[in-house]
């Protein structure tokens, strides 16, 4: 996961006024689902934000499964809600309620074969439940449980094991470790396939650092920068699991090679 700015997505001619128009539709009892066009006009405009088309969530390439506009907080109905919920409908033309999704973060799947079960859907926990919004409000009453790649640092919060590509916390807080179990679950991060892809990359990725760190203790420049190039572009923003990469890679600081750490921030 890495974080996206929204403030960057240009919207088309006449978007806020025909989502306006929905709007009204819909607090005057239409599905909005029957207005569906309105954030599907906007799926282009957001995979743009992220390069390669990437799923906001789990940034795998869109060869992973169709994408699709999710609405952060659900259009239809809210499972975790205690009281009858019918959505956040409200803000189902609202774009800065979109996230670009793959299909199996957005979608309920179960995954047979690995055991495992996940895709957002109607998932919507909160940290404190008796904060939740029933109608319009100030958004900032809410305490979202799931990591939002649209929060500046919320990203920082999911990392990766070196051994096998599963997602584990990068915190020792202890709600923010919670806010990373329910992701991962929800998002379906550790879908097996995806965590077989972000194996490779950290193989990769710690075979480059070995390298790296060998060229750079015996002085060979040359060398230590191709590895040092390599490492950098896996974890650039356009590379697949870039989020993970920097995880592992903050694992390696070290007195001994201070260029850890100037790479990261380059």
């Amino acid at each position: 996961m890495r974080y996206i700015a929204q403030d960057d997505l240009v919207l088309p001619d006449d978007w806020l006024e025909r989502a306006a128009t929905a709007v009204t539709a819909v607090s005057n009892g239409a599905d909005p689902n029957d207005h569906g066009n309105i954030w599907r006009e906007l799926k282009d405009g957001l995979s743009a934000l992220f390069p390669d088309k990437k799923c906001w969530y789990c940034e795998s390439p869109v060869d992973r499964a169709d994408n699709a506009v999710d609405h952060f907080r659900p259009k239809g109905r809210v499972a975790e809600a205690t009281q009858p919920h019918t959505g956040y409908r409200w803000l189902a033309f609202n774009h800065l309620n979109y996230r670009y999704a793959c299909t199996f973060c957005n979608s309920r799947r179960k995954d047979v074969l690995n055991g495992t079960v996940g895709g957002k859907a109607d998932r919507f926990p909160l940290l404190d439940e008796a904060a939740r919004l029933y109608g319009p409000g100030h958004l900032s009453q809410e305490a979202p449980t799931l990591l939002d790649p649209c929060e500046l640092h919320d990203w920082e919060l999911v990392g990766c094991r070196r051994e096998n590509g599963k997602p584990c916390p990068a915190s020792q807080d202890l709600t923010e470790i919670h806010r990373a179990e329910v992701s991962i679950n929800v998002y379906h991060l550790d879908y097996e396939p995806t965590c077989k892809q972000r194996h490779m990359a950290a193989v990769r990725l710690m075979a480059d650092i070995e390298q790296a760190k060998e060229f750079f203790g015996k002085g060979m420049k040359e060398y230590f920068t191709a590895s040092a190039k390599k490492i950098r572009r896996a974890i650039d923003r356009t590379a697949p699991y870039s989020g993970e990469m920097i995880f592992l890679l903050k694992g390696q600081r070290h007195a001994d090679h201070p260029w850890i750490e100037k790479l990261m921030m380059a």
